[in-house]
């Protein structure tokens, strides 16, 4: 199966989902590429790329993306300081009701939000950029390692977030690699190119339960489909993720799959898989 082919056999669901899905894509060109920056991250952006990257993980994004622009409301303007001295009960009175206000809570986001605040009493005690350079340091610079210790190394794992988060406040702060999450871990798994050991695939949409191994496996496969069809790996990402989310054109686990067969000149019948024959149509 060709990368290549399978890329556009992706594109040509997308295209039948809805011919205005670009639009749903972030197609900013990521800030960093190469290595960490010399130009200091102010406490401010690493604050607000965390915070909306914890908050991805609680709630479905479309949730989150409608009240982005208001963050800074309940999030002491993304001050690490002022949000690392809130107590329980701040977060308990004032923080959860506003995303209850909003339509935006979730059943995890109170134990999320006091992790995030012990994340910001790290991040403000060290320097948010500091702590960053020097995990970049740790990764030898590059991106999907800092994302797997930040997620993962009892060195520099930061409360509440994962390898998936974390690689996610790392997109968000403009650096490109792909976030593992669990529709892009369907779809590789699907399509063959990652194997998970642990998956129940009794349900349609059903993740794999990856492993860190497995997690940074995907995470280089994506960067290299992204190489391969000359796009960038978080584009690559994003592409991915809107075929199989709610809010996107919701492929289920045999859809996804399915694509991988087209690409390799197959076609599924009603008695299973069989090889397309020369010079017949798509």
């Amino acid at each position: 199966m060709s990368s290549v082919d399978l890329w556009q056999a992706l594109l040509n669901r997308l295209d039948a989902w809805r011919d205005d899905w670009r639009d749903r894509v972030a197609t900013e060109a990521p800030e960093f590429t190469a290595g960490f920056p010399t130009t200091e991250l102010s406490d401010r952006r690493v604050f607000e790329a965390f915070t909306v990257a914890l908050l991805s993980g609680n709630s479905r994004w479309d949730r989150i993306a409608t009240v982005r622009p208001i963050l800074s409301e309940p999030f002491q303007n993304f001050d690490l300081a002022r949000f690392a001295a809130l107590s329980d009960a701040d977060i308990d009175h004032s923080i959860l009701p506003w995303f209850a206000r909003h339509r935006a809570g979730s059943a995890g986001l109170a134990n999320g939000l006091r992790r995030l605040r012990r994340t910001a009493a790290l991040l403000h005690r060290h320097g948010a950029h500091n702590y960053l350079r020097d995990v970049f340091l740790a990764a030898e610079g590059s991106a999907d390692e800092a994302a797997i210790l930040l997620g993962h190394s009892a060195r520099w794992k930061l409360p509440g977030f994962g390898i998936a988060l974390a690689a996610e406040a790392l997109r968000l702060l403009g650096f490109d690699l792909s976030k593992p999450d669990r529709h892009v871990l369907r779809a590789l798994g699907s399509w063959g190119l990652v194997a998970f050991a642990r998956w129940d695939r009794k349900g349609e949409f059903t993740a794999p339960q990856a492993s860190p191994k497995e997690l940074a496996s995907a995470m280089a496969t994506v960067r290299t489909l992204a190489g391969e069809n000359q796009v960038g790996t978080s584009y690559c990402t994003s592409i991915i993720w809107t075929a199989g989310a709610i809010s996107g054109a919701r492929l289920t686990n045999a859809e996804f799959a399915a694509l991988a067969a087209e690409a390799a000149g197959e076609h599924v019948t009603s008695t299973g898989r069989g090889r397309r024959a020369v010079g017949t149509t798509r």
